[in-house]
């Protein structure tokens, strides 16, 4: 990226100083007392501008290759339509809460995570899914959806209560807060990844799909970002936040 701008400014001053070989000519030619030679001044002219342009190709093709790294890393996520999208409120809440409904919501889809609980000072707020998608049948299994529904809820304390009883054995360590729980099943993975400390705010997030494991895990660390940022903290957590 740094060579890309240096390119760029490169190829900038150089188009912008096509008038300096006439100048420079016309100099010499006068201290020499020589007759002002067109034919050289545009040879000068036409090498700073062949120089101008590849340096312009070079700076073209870097943010090209940039650009298409990128779209390589992003997965093709799959987003559930609202129609599909179940909500349930799991204790009463406030209007701040309706925000981070929606930023969870637009996070679901059919190749990425299927089931996203909100909790907050112990308790579960909220929680979205799309288990009832049609598509999802065969990966709901022999169990309903609300069995899972009601299976995942059953999780979220008990799990945040393992990562805390973890946490205080890695604090032997001086390794740092343990922040986010990984369980990978044969049938997609859980995750319970925390959103904000003292607040005492975290997800769970669940895929069925055990091909997707990586794009649902990745989809809920962007999503506890935008969730942080929209309480007005920073997308990652610093220290004593």
């Amino acid at each position: 990226m740094r060579g890309s701008r240096l390119a760029g400014q490169l190829a900038t001053g150089l188009g912008g100083s096509l008038l300096l070989p006439f100048l420079v000519e016309l100099g010499m030619a006068s201290m020499l007392g020589q007759n002002f030679s067109l034919r050289r001044g545009a040879i000068f002219v036409g090498v700073l501008a062949g120089g101008s342009g590849l340096l312009l190709a070079i700076d073209r093709i870097t943010e090209y290759r940039k650009r298409r790294a990128e779209l390589r890393a992003e997965p093709d996520v799959e987003r559930a339509a609202p129609e599909h999208v179940a909500h349930h409120a799991l204790a009463p809440y406030g209007p701040e809460t309706d925000g981070v409904v929606a930023l969870c919501a637009a996070r679901l889809g059919l190749s990425s995570l299927h089931y996203v609980a909100y909790h907050a000072r112990g308790k579960g707020l909220f929680r979205v899914d799309v288990l009832d998608h049609p598509d999802l049948a065969p990966l709901v299994g022999l169990a309903t959806p609300d069995r899972h529904r009601k299976i995942y809820e059953n999780y979220g304390a008990r799990l945040k209560a393992l990562m805390t009883h973890l946490d205080d054995d890695f604090d032997e360590l001086d390794s740092g807060r343990l922040i986010r729980l990984v369980l990978d099943v044969e049938k997609g993975a859980v995750f319970v990844i925390e959103v904000h400390e003292h607040s005492g705010r975290y997800l769970l997030g669940v895929t069925l799909d055990q091909s997707h494991v990586d794009t649902a895990d990745n989809e809920l660390r962007k999503l506890t970002g935008e969730i942080r940022q929209y309480l007005g903290h920073p997308a990652v957590p610093v220290a004593g936040d």
